[in-house]
Formats: C-alpha cells, sequence, structure tokens
C-alpha cells in the first residue's frame, strides 16, 4: 500500500464531508482550501502529540575542529537526545560505502583491468546498497585508489570487507604514493565465495597525504565495501552536564588562554542559543560526534507529497482535519466524532511506536 499524497488526503477529507473533490490542488477553493490547510494542520498536531515518535527520528554526525567549542544543532530538530552522544574518530575516506558510485576513487587499472560500480554486490544481504568491483579481466590489472589526509607519525587503522564472486586474492596497499605499498602490502585471501570478510589493518602515517590502494592481478572479479580509515582510538561516550554546570565547573578553564583547555573532548552541554558544546575543546579536528534527535515533520506543498506519519496511522491526519473542517462549518457533531476517532489513533500509535520496556540496572 502506497503513501497518501497531499492530494489524496485532502480529497478523503472532503469525501467524508461529502464535498466536491479536487484534481489539483491549486484550484481549491471555500472549504477545500480549508481541508487542505487542514491537512498539514492534522500532521503539525500528531508530530507534537509525542517527543518522540520514531518516524520523526534521525541521526546526525558532526566533525569537530581544532580550538572550536560549540556546534550548530540541527534546524529541523524539536528534541535532541544529550545522552546519546558519542565522539568518534573521523573517517577519512571519501564514499567507502559506495551507496551509488565510485566517486572518489582513481582507477589506476592496466591493459583490460578495471574499476566499477555494482549495484547488488554479493548476496546476501540484500540490504547492502552497492560496492565496488574491481575486475582484472584475462590480460590486465584492476587498481583502485585513494589519496588521504594524515598526520605524519600518527597511528590509523584501515578496515574494509571484500569478497570474490567468482575467486581469487586482493591485495591492499598501504603508501606514499598512488599505488604504493612502502608502508604495507597485505594479501587478503576468502574461502567462502560470495561471503564477505571484514579485515583490518593498523599503520603509522610517515607524511601528510597516504595512499590506500586495491589491486587485483588474476583473472577474476573482487567487491569491495565499508572502506574506513580513521586515526587509531576508541570511541567514547560523552557525559552531559547542563549548562549551569558548565558554567560552574568547567567555562573558566575553557576560555583560558591556554592549551590546557584543549584536549579530547569528555563532556557535552546544551548552550541557550541552540547549539552544543565540546568541554574540553577539541584539540584537533578529526573526531566525529554522533548522536540522535528528533525533527519537525515536513510541510506538505505539492500534490505528490506525502507525510512523516506511518502509512497504517494516515488516518489519524484524515480524522483530525476533518475536525478542523467540521469546527469552521459549525458541525459539532462530526467534530465530536472526528476528535475520539483522532484520539483513538494517537492513543494506539503511542502504545505501538513509544511504550517502551522497563529495566531496573544497579548503578
Amino acid at each position: 500500500m502506497a503513501a497518501l499524497s497531499y492530494l489524496n488526503l485532502t480529497n478523503r477529507v472532503l469525501q467524508d464531508l461529502n464535498e466536491t473533490t479536487l484534481t489539483a490542488l491549486s484550484s481549491s477553493r471555500g472549504v477545500q482550501t480549508v481541508a487542505k490547510n487542514s491537512v498539514n494542520r492534522a500532521i503539525n498536531d500528531i508530530a507534537n502529540a509525542e517527543i518522540e515518535w520514531p518516524f520523526l527520528h534521525s541521526d546526525k554526525e558532526q566533525d569537530t575542529y581544532a580550538s572550536v567549542a560549540e556546534y550548530d544543532l540541527p534546524t529541523d530538530h524539536t528534541y535532541v537526545d544529550f545522552d546519546s552522544f558519542m565522539i568518534f574518530p573521523q573517517n577519512l575516506v571519501t564514499n567507502g560505502d559506495f551507496a551509488s558510485n565510485v566517486t572518489n576513487w582513481t582507477d589506476g587499472s592496466s591493459g583490460t583491468g578495471a574499476i566499477a560500480y555494482n549495484s547488488t554486490g554479493p548476496q546476501p544481504p540484500a540490504s547492502r546498497t552497492g560496492v565496488m568491483r574491481l575486475t582484472a579481466g584475462g590480460d590486465g590489472n584492476a587498481i583502485a585508489y585513494q589519496a588521504l589526509t594524515t598526520t605524519k607519525n600518527k597511528q590509523y587503522r584501515a578496515s574494509f570487507g571484500a569478497t570474490y564472486p567468482s575467486g581469487g586474492d586482493l591485495t591492499f596497499k598501504i603508501g606514499t604514493s598512488a599505488d604504493g605499498s612502502q608502508i604495507s602490502s597485505n594479501t587478503v585471501s576468502i574461502d567462502d565465495l560470495g561471503e564477505f570478510k571484514y579485515v583490518d589493518y593498523t599503520f603509522s602515517a610517515t607524511g601528510t597525504t597516504t595512499y590506500i590502494t586495491f589491486s587485483q592481478l588474476v583473472d577474476t572479479q573482487v567487491d569491495v565495501d565499508n572502506v574506513v580509515v580513521t586515526e587509531d582510538f576508541s570511541p567514547k561516550k560523552l557525559k552531559y552536564i547542563s549548562y549551569d554546570e558548565y558554567q560552574e565547573i568547567l567555562k573558566e578553564r575553557d576560555r583560558r588562554n591556554a592549551i590546557s583547555r584543549l584536549g579530547e573532548p569528555d563532556y557535552v552541554y546544551r548552550t541557550q542559543d541552540e547549539k552544543f558544546g565540546l568541554s574540553p575543546v577539541p584539540d584537533k579536528s578529526t573526531y566525529t560526534v554522533g548522536y540522535e534527535y528528533w525533527k519537525t515533520t515536513t510541510v506538505l506543498s505539492s500534490d505528490s507529497d506525502t507525510s512523516d506519519v506511518p502509512i497504517r496511522y494516515e488516518h489519524a491526519i484524515i480524522a483530525r482535519a476533518r475536525y478542523y473542517v467540521s469546527i469552521l462549518r459549525s458541525d459539532l457533531e462530526t467534530a465530536q466524532a472526528s476528535l475520539a476517532e483522532y484520539s483513538d489513533i494517537i492513543r494506539r500509535m503511542r502504545i505501538e511506536l513509544v511504550n517502551k520496556k522497563e529495566y531496573f540496572r544497579a548503578v
């Protein structure tokens, strides 16, 4: 079942009230315009009925900047879960998940070798969005590489998944030049064809630019996915403190003009101007902060727009919009029945979508 469009939702309201339906929202008049506007009003009411509707949940990642403590919260947020904040090393690879192409990877292949995007990749999993496929061909080398910005003498960790639709070995090189292996050269072998094998390697950068290279030198195909290179340190949960606590305990140190204010952040706080802050102030630009938040609902405008509300609960939109139109028409009986229907659906949504199991734990 497909989601109802803005036009279809409006027409459902009009049908319930025995009014003339529309072929296009731009031609609405009188009660039709009221119904159209009431649909968006109803969607907004549903969004505001609960703070944590799962269909409005979103994730956010923010890269840090050295010596910058505060960062904007998403403009579409309604509620931010400050207990979800974590800090982890920034992924230096661009397009390592190959969601729709192999952009940002240089094809250094020779002869019959080539690299290409493959939308299906191996099976399973069916949810995989795509892979980079290296095909050496009968007389060639398939080579894909990318240059990364690194810091000399810093420790890094590279990881990726690989599989062989037709069997073979993959060479993974880390070096200071394209297709170079000055730092290391590693062979990945897989016994089970079609199954992804995940591997990781640590290395110390010898300069400010480091190349990673995938190379396939035999007449087979190799699929690569989820390529990640980060500084070699563990993710960490950030502790939330209120802005008052921050002012009382940490602000003086963090505002001091001294390097003692810089370091790996331990705390997160919410400012009074729609931002979040980190303490200590980040000492480098290679951290990523990840967190969860709930967003505002999308306002419908064109005929084909659909709402964020799950399909099975769309009748709540219709009932609530019908309520507003009935109030305007002074049809109190229909308004009361529509309000009761809307309230019943919202109650069911809370039970099915929001209710959580309660757990007791020792602290």
